[in-house]
């Protein structure tokens, strides 16, 4: 036996080293490329008269908020802006680079600044654009030229957004910039990635197709319209920058409304008891439609109508947005997913950005019995857990009921108080939307949602 035992010792001793030996490899290798393949994840690129972020095309619909980078660097100061552009549909924020010396250095800290600037936006699926040149500055040449030297230098590794170069003579200063920081995405009058114009021409260029050899002939640059929104049938091939003002916002909400938000709806109200409609409940699925609803995303066959439920069928629409916004409302409705299935229902969402983090969701799985944790069924997602999970098994139906006033978030699920959270007390909550669309969220599995019916407070 003893020798049985010194032999297997033996042999777990070399299987124990020969994993230490491969983990640390592993170890090593993951250190030195997947940086670089993180770091690229949010990379803003132009490919083929395409701007993306990351691997997704991106359409920038940016409000200027020039002195948005002199304010705390505090993500916190930061979440109402972004709230207010995503709520009407705007998807990036533009902001003068801040730390100029006067001899047209910049300091290293603005590296950070614009970094934590940038979490914050990547965080809620938004984008920047940076204006490298002050107002003040832009009637001396060789100050400039100092200037994005001096920025690209600092900024050189921080590719995450489009960098905004005018001032006299922009082919020059494009050029002094890329010398020192070549893999960042410029945009300016001439000599950039993106061609900034303040007047669009009256037809948009034809982009040229494969030749008989299927080589790809020249492609006309990205646009991006200073100052102004392009016209409605060029809003999502032309990239544009309004300033920060209330007739922005007022333009941004009326171009990017969806136009089920402006069509006639009656509620059908048949499907409520007597004793709903008498409280003030108002119906918000028919049952047969869905007339009400409209899709966030291009596919609107995501989701169905089957059975008097609305079912997820494919993925594509994002989500399922109602009509109307609401502030303060009760929700109800029944729903039921698969086991291992993800969804949620989204409250006070924005039309635009992440509606998790500027919104709200309240998180929908299919996880009966597992333990609770903050993106348990119940919980308010990624930030408040529920008190328990209160999910009845895979396929049967889930009764839930939501109060939000004010800061106050309620939430009932079969019988249990899953959720009574003071948003206001919660240092990420407090900041969210406090009115927004309810949508049925599309996350790429079944899900089936009926009953529902809403009440104003």
């Amino acid at each position: 036996m003893d020798f049985i035992a010194t032999v297997e010792w033996r042999f777990f001793m070399r299987v124990g080293w020969a994993m230490c030996i491969v983990l640390g490899i592993m170890t090593v290798f993951a250190s030195a490329v997947f940086p670089d393949i993180l770091a690229d994840k949010d990379k803003m690129s132009v490919r083929d008269g395409v701007l993306y972020l990351g691997k997704n095309p991106f359409m920038m619909r940016a409000v200027r908020i020039s002195e948005m980078a002199l304010r705390s660097t505090a993500p916190s100061e930061w979440a109402a802006t972004f709230a207010r552009i995503a709520d009407v549909g705007g998807n990036a924020v533009c902001f003068t680079l801040p730390g100029y010396a006067a001899d047209g250095s910049l300091s290293p800290g603005a590296a950070r600044t614009i970094n934590t600037i940038m979490d914050a936006a990547l965080w809620r699926r938004m984008g920047g654009l940076c204006r490298i040149l002050p107002k003040k500055a832009l009637e001396d040449k060789e100050k400039c030229l100092v200037m994005v030297r001096s920025a690209a230098a600092v900024l050189k590794n921080e590719n995450r957004l489009v960098y905004w170069i005018d001032g006299p003579d922009p082919d020059e200063l494009v050029k002094a910039f890329r010398e020192v920081a070549p893999g960042l995405v410029v945009a300016a009058k001439s000599g950039g990635d993106i061609e900034v114009v303040e007047k669009l021409a009256d037809k948009p260029p034809v982009r040229s197709k494969k030749t008989t050899r299927g080589q790809a002939k020249p492609t006309e640059k990205p646009l991006l319209l200073s100052g102004k929104l392009p016209p409605a049938e060029r809003l999502g091939t032309v990239h544009f920058v309004l300033p920060g003002n209330e007739q922005s916002y007022e333009d941004l909400e009326a171009a990017m409304k969806n136009p089920a938000e402006s069509a006639e709806w009656t509620p059908d109200n048949s499907t409520l008891s007597e004793r709903e409609r008498a409280e003030g409940f108002v119906s918000l699925f028919n049952g047969k439609t869905l007339d009400g609803w409209w899709f966030l995303g291009a596919n609107t066959k995501g989701f169905a109508v089957e059975n008097g439920a609305i079912v997820w069928k494919a993925e594509g629409g994002r989500a399922l947005y109602t009509r109307d916004r609401y502030d303060n409302f009760i929700l109800r409705l029944e729903w039921k997913i698969n086991k291992g299935g993800n969804s949620g229902i989204y409250l006070r969402a924005p039309r635009a950005g992440r509606q998790s983090k500027i919104g709200m969701e309240f998180q929908l799985q299919g996880d009966a019995g597992q333990p609770v944790t903050n993106q348990t069924s119940g919980a308010i997602y990624d930030v408040v857990a529920p008190r328990m999970n209160a999910t009845k098994p895979p396929g049967e139906w889930n009764t839930v009921e939501i109060l939000l006033e004010g800061g106050r978030f309620r939430a009932v699920m079969n019988d249990q108080v899953v959720q009574e959270t003071n948003l206001t007390e919660n240092d990420e909550l407090r900041t969210r939307l406090r009115r927004g669309f309810i949508g049925l969220q599309d996350h790429g599995t079944f899900v089936a949602f009926r009953n529902i019916r809403v009440k104003k407070l």
